[in-house]
């Protein structure tokens, strides 16, 4: 029987608490500067286990209008386009914003917060992985993913032929479609998804994976670390 294992990013293989999640705090700062650090910090935290938050800029957006005191509903409307360029400024810094979007930034950013990213994932954990086929499938904009997975030991292990990222589908997890995509190249007869959030549980189910959870109860399989994965595998 073939196993496949497909990885979820954010929280999962690579630590973001510097980065995405520094990027809301301070995105929300941005905006309601009068609001404290830990109460963001709570807010965070309480939508991993809520669906439909998978998306950063949409979990900004959240506690912008929640903490400001608004009807806390995501609109993507042209606030929130405004407050996903101030986002992207803290995150991308100025210089890969531009890269990215090939305009300045809305503030300017000289280091941005993705530079603080590193592995969850070691790689020792990885070579115990190497028999089964290997996929990403996360909700980062590709551009923001290739960055992150062009360093260290990523490379060695992943390939970028197994890679959906947020510019690949019309819809974002907890819809099934990534997943689905992603198994159209990777044929195999059992299919395991690893993440983080109650997201990326609904969708594993959805897409007929196997769920197996970081750090939360929302999985068929659930653990306390990433580098337990060999064991349950």
């Amino acid at each position: 029987m073939v196993k496949a294992i497909l990885f979820d990013m954010d929280g999962t293989l690579i630590e973001v608490q510097k980065s995405y999640k520094e990027a809301i705090v301070r995105t929300v700062q941005y905006f309601v500067p009068t609001v404290r650090r830990e109460d963001i910090a709570k807010g965070i935290k309480s939508l991993r286990g809520i669906s439909n938050f998978n998306n950063d800029w949409d979990a900004s957006y959240y506690l912008i209008k929640k903490l400001s005191g608004d009807a806390p509903i995501v609109v993507r409307d042209a606030f929130w386009n405004q407050m996903q360029g101030v986002f992207q400024s803290f995150y991308l810094g100025s210089t890969l914003y531009k890269k990215a979007y090939g305009t300045n930034s809305p503030i300017h950013i000289e280091h941005g917060l993705i530079e603080q990213e590193t592995p969850l994932i070691t790689e020792e954990t990885l070579k115990n992985l190497e028999e089964y086929p290997l996929g990403i499938v996360t909700s980062r904009p590709r551009f923001e993913a290739l960055y992150t997975l062009s360093f260290g030991f990523f490379p060695k292990y992943f390939s970028l032929e197994h890679l959906i990222a947020l510019d690949d589908v019309k819809h974002e997890k907890p819809h099934p479609e990534p997943l689905l995509k992603l198994k159209e190249k990777i044929k195999a007869d059992t299919y395991f998804y690893v993440g983080d959030t109650i997201d990326d549980a609904e969708a594993a189910k959805l897409a007929g994976c196997i769920s197996i959870i970081v750090g939360g109860n929302w999985g068929d399989i659930n653990i306390g670390s990433i580098n337990e994965l060999p064991r349950v595998i």
